[in-house]
């Protein structure tokens, strides 16, 4: 009992530092990304209201919005009793450090190691695209990734009749949460064709789960979004994303995967999931077809990139841990057997640095540069205390949530293209607008989309260059000249 103990606290501790470190990095600053701000508006909304956002009259001039605001309803609850900008802070970090308690269950179901076990948990917390990516943006992902992955650790302990009923609930649960119940629904079926091909027979009680969980997945889901099926069609599962935007928004490449995920993880991954297949073993038959569904959906563009990197980077990791095992068994077998501890150690720190230097690189970056600066949320308050309410602000598609969230004003173009108007010819116009050397052309658009501020970033200037027609003073007054600028339409 006291060795059991002994181990729980170790599990303890390591998600204490996985925590930590996360919020170390969290609360360097007070803003979030500037995607982060559409979850900051629903969740408000829903505090301030009891009520979910379903009309947002700010973006693209005011628009339908069509989600699912569990995630919100989650969030919004905490704010009860705490101040919303810390809830939104740190409850994203604590949901996506569960992953810790996770990774160590389903890494233990594999190789029966518990130290070892402990030690893939230790660096599931430092994954760099996870790490970054559920950080500063209030990510839904950060509840949906534990919850992806526990249901995968329910469903390989299925045979106990007491997660039966956890599975179906929290099956549920992911599928009213988020559609990203889909990629769960496509890795089971994986999970069938890759059994059916080994002649391996799946177990009744587990053929009944999946297609429990095919019906009550599609069902749920074509529930709350039929209406972007009816006006979508097919492109819905592209998320009506702007055709100029396609390809960096579904951006997949290999070097992109070994950046994101980490050259070890694919190496120790890879050589898991071949000495699984080779041996039939199912759970790593399981964990494959999340690998091979998730890259299947980023080959055809069909999911983000960062979403599919950030599934791939957990599923190697504790499929990696076979490949560690082995290892440290194969060094047993050789002369080099006197050493192992050594070798150990020094194999050990490889593989933490790996992942903890670009994790803490790459969060300090996104801190830096994905993050608004106090001078621009300066700006926006300005803007909010001394304009109409009912004024649009033209801004780049990155930056329109910022302006609908810090500004409290109209923008022309957000990143939530869901049911969203015209999103591609909107996108050409704000390009022209801040690309085009002709103010007449410039004016035909900015009034075509009734626009009453002009927001210039420094990464638009860097982009574009400078916005020379902007200097005409009889029809642009310059209100901030700094970075950013923001000027007013007077003609």
């Amino acid at each position: 009992m006291k060795e059991k103990n002994k181990k729980l606290f170790i599990l303890f501790l390591i998600f204490l530092i996985v925590l930590g470190t996360r919020l170390y990095f969290a609360f360097q600053t007070p803003q979030f990304n500037d995607d982060g701000y559409l979850n900051y508006r629903l969740v408000e909304h829903i505090s301030e209201t009891g009520k979910p956002l379903f009309y947002d009259q700010l973006s693209y001039n005011g628009r339908d919005l069509l989600y699912s605001p569990v995630y919100h309803y989650v969030l919004a609850f905490f704010d009860l009793f705490l101040p919303l900008d810390f809830v939104l802070k740190f409850l994203p970090n604590f949901f996506i450090s569960l992953l810790v308690f996770v990774v160590f269950g389903l890494t233990n179901l594999l190789v029966k190691d518990r130290n070892l076990s402990m030690f893939v948990s230790l660096l599931s917390g430092f994954v760099p695209i996870v790490f970054v990516e559920a950080l500063n943006n209030i990510s839904v992902y950060s509840l949906v990734l534990p919850l992806v992955f526990y249901l995968l650790y329910l469903f390989i302990k299925i045979n106990e009749r007491k997660n039966i009923g956890k599975f179906a609930l929290f099956s549920f649960f992911l599928a009213v949460l988020h559609p990203s119940a889909f990629l769960l629904l496509v890795s089971l079926l994986f999970f069938v064709i890759l059994m059916v091909s080994e002649g391996i027979k799946i177990n009744k009680i587990k053929n009944e789960v999946l297609i429990f969980s095919i019906f009550l997945v599609l069902f749920v889901e074509f529930l709350i979004y039929k209406n972007a099926f009816l006006i979508h069609g097919f492109d819905v599962i592209r998320n009506n994303v702007p055709t100029q935007v396609l390809a960096s928004y579904f951006n997949f490449s290999f070097l992109e995967t070994v950046l994101k995920v980490g050259f070890l993880l694919l190496i120790f991954g890879f050589v898991s999931i071949i000495w699984g297949w080779k041996k039939k073993n199912e759970e790593v038959m399981l964990l494959s077809s999340l690998i091979l569904s998730t890259l299947l959906l980023l080959w055809f563009r069909l999911i983000k990139a960062e979403v599919g990197f950030m599934f791939l980077g957990i599923a190697l990791l504790i499929v990696s841990g076979i490949s560690f095992k082995l290892f440290l068994k194969y060094i047993d077998k050789t002369k080099f057997s006197n050493y192992k501890n050594s070798i150990t150690v020094f194999s050990v720190l490889v593989v933490v640095l790996s992942l903890v230097l670009p994790s803490f690189i790459d969060a300090s970056q996104n801190i830096n540069e994905v993050t608004p600066t106090n001078y621009e949320i300066l700006v926006l308050d300005w803007i909010r205390e001394n304009s109409l309410p009912d004024v649009t602000i033209l801004a780049p598609l990155e930056k329109g949530h910022l302006i609908t969230s810090v500004a409290g004003k109209r923008n022309v173009i957000d990143s939530s293209f869901l049911l969203a108007p015209d999103t591609s010819e909107r996108f050409k116009d704000i390009e022209t607008i801040y690309s085009t050397k002709s103010e007449v052309k410039a004016l035909n658009l900015i009034h075509e989309h009734n626009v009453d501020y002009i927001f210039v970033p420094i990464e638009t200037e860097l982009k574009f260059g400078k916005v020379k027609w902007l200097d005409d003073e009889s029809c642009f007054e310059g209100i901030f000249f700094g970075t950013p600028k923001v000027y007013k339409v007077i003609c």
